[in-house]
């Protein structure tokens, strides 16, 4: 068996599913989830309940201590150790894992992508405000922008990107793209209306909110091109993304500590500022 801590938002969430899911079938192994964490977790709540997943969703507290005991006695705690990919997770020897960590890198489970795509599919309904946006993307050259504030301002390890890479993708884009329409999604919506100005044609997304945030990703998935900030959350908008033209732009930097290696992070044919 293998089992994985979910913690964190949506985009941290799917991150952890994704490798964990892969290793669960490399290991031919059924997969559960451990959402206990979201009782003590008061910025987010578990969010895949929106999507296609197999897997069974178990909190161990609600589970008598023997039974609990008996079932971790058995199991190999693995706790990530670092940002990068690590290959050895595929060859520990233990018969059940329990997983503890972010995995954020696709090669945990590129091998595995189009079951991935099919279990992230959408199964919640989608409210028509989502529906109408999402003609004009697909009858546009529609690029997503995400502009990720909220808890990033301020923060120590992330902090949030600056205009000078949002001009340098947007240029890029401009180059490669005729009449880009640009959708833009942010956490602060009203700031990003202030702040952000563009010669194209803007549509600010501002009608989801923490419950709902997984019709944004929705919505960028299906743009044809995506510029995304420096959170999981647009990683994911971009990835799924099935367009076999698409052009994906991130920044270079992904944290404020620039010795964090995120070479793992960013599949290679998408372009970094």
């Amino acid at each position: 068996m293998i089992v994985v801590k979910l913690i964190g938002g949506l985009g941290n969430q799917m991150f952890q599913y994704a490798a964990a899911k892969a290793i669960a079938i490399e290991r031919n192994q059924p997969l559960e989830l451990d959402v206990s964490a979201f009782d003590h977790y008061k910025l987010h709540q578990f969010a895949l309940h929106h999507f296609n997943f197999s897997a069974k969703v178990f909190r161990p507290r609600h589970i008598l201590w023997d039974k609990v005991r008996s079932l971790f006695i058995k199991i190999l705690h693995y706790k990530e150790r670092d940002f990068g990919f690590n290959a050895r997770i595929f060859d520990l020897k233990a018969d059940d894992l329990y997983l503890d960590g972010y995995f954020q890198s696709e090669k945990y489970f590129l091998k595995h992508s189009s079951t991935i795509r099919r279990e992230f599919e959408i199964i919640s309904s989608l409210k028509p405000q989502t529906l109408k946006v999402l003609e004009e993307i697909r009858n546009t050259n529609s690029v997503s922008l995400h502009i990720r504030r909220g808890d990033y301002v301020g923060n120590p390890l992330h902090g949030t990107d600056n205009e000078l890479f949002y001009r340098k993708a947007l240029g890029f884009i401009e180059t490669k793209i005729e009449n880009p329409k640009l959708f833009v999604f942010s956490d602060d919506t009203l700031w990003a209306k202030q702040n952000f100005k563009s010669k194209h044609e803007v549509i600010f997304i501002d009608f989801n909110d923490a419950l709902s945030n997984f019709e944004d990703i929705k919505l960028m998935s299906c743009c044809k091109h995506n510029i995304i900030a420096n959170s999981s959350f647009s990683w994911w908008g971009a990835w799924l993304n099935d367009n076999p033209g698409k052009l994906v732009v991130a920044p270079q930097q992904w944290f404020n500590d620039k010795s964090i290696n995120t070479s793992d992070l960013i599949p290679e044919n998408w372009i970094r500022f």
